[in-house]
């Protein structure tokens, strides 16, 4: 569920941007992922690969109707191959499930992979693997999340079954890889990337998560890194210069997830027009705390329905919305008359209603100071998403209603560095595309610096601005400031020039 998925986030922030963490164990050995590098030209003409496809080559539809159709083949084919298996237990799939075999062919080692094995597999989801294309190729990807009235409850499953779909088309592309047929490899992680793309094209962080996933732990990892490295595949340079940038647009989720709070709480929209009546603003406290407790985990409230958040002080915890509001009115009356509202109009509102506003005000105030930043270069503005968030205990306790609608706001940090990693990957490979154009140049030569490199610029580290480290053995940058200091945060390519 998207809960769920939020939580996790969290606490992947909090791993990540916590600099006491990184300090108490020592950080493990980088791994290296070595790198051969075959002195290539670009292909012609120069554009001729591409990672997504051009608009020209888009025809009308929504790309969704396709996927679905692709995800029902494979969960059936899934199931008649897994129960064939069970009663053939020598086969390859008989191993095990055929999620597994697939995992595994499409992510190990490249010359491990049993090609005909394989290929009979592939052969076995070719109907799954065709909706792919035809989905890949539409100009549109519409999932229809936008007006679905479950919120943070809403179901996605087709959305997670899209990871093993890539899978199959990684495999795809990997035995193409094997076979020297770049043109093809290409078309397959052409078609990875767009999925990626669409998969991420709705309304919630978790769309957001498997597109980055999809597109750095399937394709780049798995495939594109293998291609560059294939003998006879041309430079990939201009195929990773042309692409989009960002490749997985974060803004279509990251708006639907900056008004996640409206739409489990449509009532926000009317606290500010007028005062209420008694009744009214009974039954709107009434539901807050209902619907407010329910949506987090936590503890049973006493006497009550649903569930308090944990991450609230013990103080907090046993108060209901009418004590949070209490609390906060004296601050709230305040804040509400110096922000313009005449005195008699606020003087007029119950509590639960001048309480609630404020803190809705305020919540708005502290969202917008984090969203603000994320579309800003990420080595500009790392450290102000977690400034802008005020969530001390301290803060919690002062307006533990704002605290409960901050609950709702999905750990920004962890979203946008994960989507760092994919597109600082993408831009080391770049990297090691201008090293194989050089050499193509100057007699299978590598240049001293990157800078030295003049058929082609190398890009800069989206993580610092800068340029990546390079040294004729390898090419390396470390863990994006503010991140958690572990092998899969850096880039360590070691680099082998074949001649």
């Amino acid at each position: 569920m998207i809960r769920q998925a939020i939580v996790l986030l969290a606490a992947t922030t909090v791993a990540a941007g916590t600099p006491t963490t990184a300090r108490a164990q020592p950080a493990p050995e980088p791994s290296a992922t070595s790198i051969v590098l075959r002195p290539a030209a670009e292909p012609r003409p120069a554009l001729r690969y591409r990672l997504v496809p051009e608009r020209v080559r888009l025809v009308p539809g929504n790309a969704a109707i396709f996927y679905h159709r692709a995800v029902q083949m494979v969960i059936e084919t899934r199931r008649r191959l897994d129960s064939r298996a069970k009663n053939r237990p020598d086969t390859a799939v008989g191993a095990g499930s055929v999620d597994v075999q697939v995992a595994r062919w499409s992510s190990g080692a490249l010359g491990e992979i049993p090609r005909d094995e394989a290929a009979a597999l592939l052969a076995s989801f070719q109907g799954a693997l065709k909706e792919v294309e035809l989905g890949a190729l539409r100009a549109t990807c519409d999932w229809e999340f936008d007006h679905r009235s479950e919120g943070i409850n809403l179901l996605i499953p087709e959305i997670h079954e899209m990871r093993p779909l890539a899978r199959l088309v990684a495999l795809r592309a990997r035995l193409a890889i094997l076979e020297g047929k770049t043109d093809e490899a290409m078309h397959w992680v052409e078609v990875g990337y767009t999925m990626a793309r669409h998969v991420s094209e709705g309304p919630t962080v978790i769309q957001g998560l498997v597109g980055v996933a999809i597109a750095n732990s399937v394709i780049t990892r798995c495939c594109l890194t293998e291609l560059i490295q294939s003998p006879g595949t041309p430079s990939l340079y201009w195929a990773l210069a042309d692409r989009p940038r960002p490749l997985i647009d974060l803004r279509y989720p990251l708006e639907g997830e900056r008004y996640l709070l409206e739409k489990e709480l449509p009532e926000l929209r009317e606290l500010d027009r007028g005062p209420w009546s008694v009744d009214q603003a009974r039954r709107f406290a009434d539901e807050l705390q209902r619907k407010l407790f329910a949506l987090a985990a936590g503890e049973p409230i006493p006497g009550g329905e649903g569930t308090i958040p944990a991450d609230l002080p013990v103080a907090v915890r046993r108060l209901g919305v009418a004590a949070m509001a209490a609390k906060v009115y004296p601050a709230a009356r305040r804040a509400l008359i110096a922000g313009g509202r005449p005195e008699a109009v606020v003087d007029a509102m119950p509590i639960v209603q001048a309480a609630t506003l404020y803190s809705y005000l305020e919540y708005q105030q502290l969202r917008d100071d984090t969203y603000k930043w994320m579309n800003v270069p990420y080595w500009q503005s790392y450290d102000r998403i977690d400034r802008s968030s005020n969530d001390t205990a301290e803060a919690k306790r002062a307006n533990p209603l704002l605290a409960m609608f901050r609950i709702l706001t999905p750990a920004l940090g962890a979203l946008r560095f994960a989507a760092l990693t994919a597109e600082r990957r993408l831009d080391a490979l770049q990297c090691v595309e201008a090293l194989r154009l050089h050499a193509a140049a100057h007699e299978g030569k590598l240049p001293l610096r990157l800078e030295d490199i003049k058929e082609a610029p190398a890009p800069l580290d989206p993580a610092t601005g800068k340029l990546f480290y390079y040294d004729a053995a390898t090419l390396s940058a470390p863990v994006p400031p503010g991140g958690f200091d572990h092998p899969s945060n850096r880039i360590l390519y070691t680099l082998k020039l074949h001649h």
